[in-house]
């Protein structure tokens, strides 16, 4: 078995974000070089690139001139970056990983040509988490499959990704790493979530939602403020405030709609984890109504427990354990808060290191290794 020591790992991604810049760096203990290929990006939403201060001698961020080619997906719209120069970085690395479906512009050429190379491939995918596979999808998968085929291994985010790149994409050597990030901060502040939980109160007559992530439409964070009115103005034996953290296009609109409310308390952005800590440590629950999954992971690592629709990406089913936290669509929303049961919270050293960004790197780590026996 080679020693990961003397392997140089190269990333294929559209665009290094922040969260999976602060993962990626990890590896730089483990590997000889760690390189990520990248565009750079859009300005802002999810595809900002990362900003890239005191990075490791050994990670080289490679950003490539690329053409910008937008996309209008079944969820949301976004772009792709065609960049062809990564072509003569490939032969400077052992393992390639590439992004999967959502760099599909790239992997075309650039998956034959480190096969053609003889270079280690891993094929990093997300799956598909809606409950109907739409014609589009059907062609997207007929599309991709013999590229996967031309990998090594395939990584996926979640178990539901792992079945599907088995089942419909022509994955030959899948394995579950369960998305994660950098979870170093988690790990320092441990005992402080134990405390916080061990401490936790119930109070039905203020039930503190939270909210934090991208504020648009397929989050559906809109929704989720409607219901809390109207649970609030059903006059029940339960009372509901909501705090939403995060920035889109949604977010003024929303402010301003909100305004009359003071059960609803619309913010911006918050990146500091150390401000952000206070509001998950004094909620009793976060709401996830529409897309995401970056969101249940980070609120799970603080300590609190999360209501998400079934789809989000495809993780809830990894992340959440107990079934009365997942709702089949958000038109079950309003039921669920009204009789769900807040019970003491216990286990939080198995979910973090469920979660860890360290169990993520030995997975990684171990199947590299196996692609040298």
């Amino acid at each position: 078995m080679k020693d990961t020591n003397n392997i140089k790992l190269l990333f294929v991604q559209r665009v290094v974000t922040s969260y999976r810049l602060n993962l990626l760096q990890l590896l730089c203990s483990d590997f000889k070089e760690v390189g990520i290929i990248t565009s750079k990006g859009d300005k802002i939403g999810t595809l900002k690139l990362a900003k890239q201060d005191n990075l490791p001698t050994n990670l080289t961020i490679h950003k490539l001139p690329a053409i910008r080619i937008g996309y209008k997906g079944e969820t949301r719209a976004t772009n792709f970056f065609l960049y062809p120069k990564a072509v003569s970085l490939i032969k400077k690395y052992d393992v390639i990983i590439f992004e999967g479906t959502t760099n599909l512009i790239n992997n075309i050429y650039l998956v034959p040509y480190a096969k053609l190379l003889g270079k280690k491939t891993i094929w990093w995918d997300a799956g598909y988490s809606l409950p109907t596979r739409t014609f589009k999808r059907k062609l997207i998968d007929f599309v991709v499959k013999p590229f996967i085929k031309l990998t090594d291994a395939q990584m996926a985010y979640s178990s539901l990704a792992k079945n599907y790149l088995t089942k419909h994409m022509g994955a030959k050597n899948a394995f579950l790493n369960l998305n994660t990030i950098n979870t170093n901060y988690f790990e320092g502040i441990t005992n402080e979530i134990i405390e916080n939980n061990n401490n936790y109160q119930f109070d039905k007559t203020n039930i503190k939602l939270l909210y934090v992530g991208v504020v648009e439409a397929r989050k559906k964070v809109k929704e989720l403020i409607d219901v809390v009115l109207a649970l609030n103005q059903a006059n029940g034996n339960k009372k509901f405030s909501l705090t939403v953290i995060g920035g889109g296009n949604q977010l003024e609109k929303l402010k301003a709609f909100t305004k009359k409310y003071k059960e609803i308390n619309v913010l911006g952005a918050i990146y500091d984890k150390d401000k952000l800590k206070n509001y998950y440590f004094e909620s009793d629950l976060f709401v996830l109504p529409g897309d995401g999954g970056l969101a249940i992971l980070q609120s799970l690592l603080f300590g609190l427990p999360v209501l998400s629709v079934i789809g989000a990406d495809g993780t809830e089913l990894d992340y959440i354990t107990n079934p009365k936290f997942l709702m089949e669509n958000i038109s079950h929303l309003s039921n669920k808060l009204s009789n769900l049961e807040f019970d003491k919270r216990t286990g939080y050293k198995q979910t973090y290191e469920k979660l860890s960004s360290a169990q993520w790197i030995r997975v990684l780590s171990d199947i590299i290794k196996s692609l040298y026996y």
